[in-house]
């Protein structure tokens, strides 16, 4: 189940700046850390290593915040509030090399296996300066 945007909203999210996401420790702490995202199909997706400490906060609690900010301004920004409903193995590291030609301009860099796609869905409410 996807989430639908205002046009606007959608154009803000194909723009190319990274999202702070915010997940739950087993402490009830968040940790907030940034990453590359895409708006498709109805649900944000983010990619990450298994090793990760938030995407093993996911697996336990998939609650889920995203914070997205342009980078040019600070006050135009979009926080959003779902659960992650989809993770599976990224195989060959194709979503995280699509990612980062949206980024970067190239190939991935880094190593990528042991890499995982997760997809954000089930929103409760978004809000934003950007409706």
């Amino acid at each position: 189940m996807g989430v639908e945007l205002s046009p606007k909203m959608q154009e803000f999210t194909q723009e190319v700046y990274p999202a702070i996401i915010g997940t739950t420790r087993k402490d009830g702490s968040v940790e907030m850390v940034p990453v590359w995202f895409e708006f498709k199909d109805g649900s944000f997706w983010i990619n990450g290593g298994t090793n990760r400490g938030w995407f093993k906060h996911l697996q336990r609690d998939p609650r889920i915040s995203l914070l997205l900010i342009d980078p040019k301004t600070m006050w135009r920004w979009a926080q959003v509030l779902g659960r992650m409903v989809n993770w599976a193995e990224d195989p060959g590291g194709e979503h995280i090399n699509h990612l980062s030609h949206r980024y970067m301009g190239r190939d991935y860099q880094n190593p990528r296996t042991g890499r995982s796609r997760q997809s954000a869905g089930r929103f409760r409410r978004s809000w934003s300066n950007q409706s």
